[in-house]
């Protein structure tokens, strides 16, 4: 029965309205020199405000607090990801996306539409299960409030936990990005509890760097035929133990 249902979740990790989920996001995100290889970003989107942690009578002057490479107090979060996707896309030519940016609505989406909605983790999972390559990059500066549980979601979905069933994807092709001074007991427990990498970054060119090594392994490892391509990772798992 547990083989019957992992497939089924796979198939449903797989489509969108009846298409294949790397047709769709193919489809809708605009073409990069490398448009085939599809890098997904996670991350948080939102920016800490410190006003949001205290009392209201108390004050406090951003100005002076630390909040590391994302840390612009003038800028929102989401822009700054936006910027190191833009980067990828442009210097690297990777066809590297958010999870705003295919706008596949989720069920908190608050605008009418006709277009089928997803959960925001089936969603994550179905863009990890479509792409080359999956990253998560967790500033200083952002708000993780279920960013955490979102990634823990995405790697067990996959089976990416030491000791545990055949992976339903290469755990090669996921990578944490964490930036120094991240205070988070989930993210410590990923090397841990699986088999994906952590690094840590303390400045945006370190970052960048991590990320062309990392996204460069992979595109060698695709090249000499040590990773299946894409398509065939959810039907490598759906046969094995047969």
């Amino acid at each position: 029965m547990r083989l019957y249902a992992e497939r089924e979740q796979s198939d449903l990790m797989r489509t969108y309205d009846g298409d294949p989920m790397r047709d769709v996001l193919l489809e809708r995100l605009d073409p990069t020199a490398h448009t085939e290889f599809l890098v997904y970003v996670m991350g948080p989107y939102t920016t800490i405000r410190l006003d949001y942690f205290l009392r209201d009578d108390a004050t406090v002057d951003e100005s002076d607090v630390d909040l590391g490479a994302f840390g612009d107090a003038e800028a929102d979060l989401l822009d700054e990801l936006r910027e190191t996707v833009e980067w990828l896309r442009t210097e690297l030519g990777v066809n590297a996306f958010l999870a705003v940016d295919p706008a596949i609505p989720t069920e908190t989406h608050p605008e009418e539409t006709d277009q089928e909605r997803m959960n925001v983790i089936s969603q994550s999972k179905a863009y990890a299960e479509a792409s080359n390559a999956v990253v998560f990059v967790l500033p200083k500066a952002g708000v993780r409030d279920g960013v955490d549980i979102e990634i823990g979601a995405v790697l067990s979905g996959f089976d990416l936990g030491h000791g545990e069933v055949t992976p339903q994807k290469p755990p090669q092709r996921f990578h944490v990005f964490r930036e120094h001074g991240v205070a988070s007991a989930t993210l410590d427990a990923v090397p841990h509890e699986y088999e994906v990498a952590l690094t840590e970054y303390g400045t945006r060119s370190e970052l960048q760097d991590q990320l062309a090594r990392f996204l460069a392994g992979i595109l060698r490892s695709e090249r000499r035929g040590d990773l299946p391509p894409v398509d065939d990772d959810s039907a490598t798992a759906d046969g094995a133990g047969e």
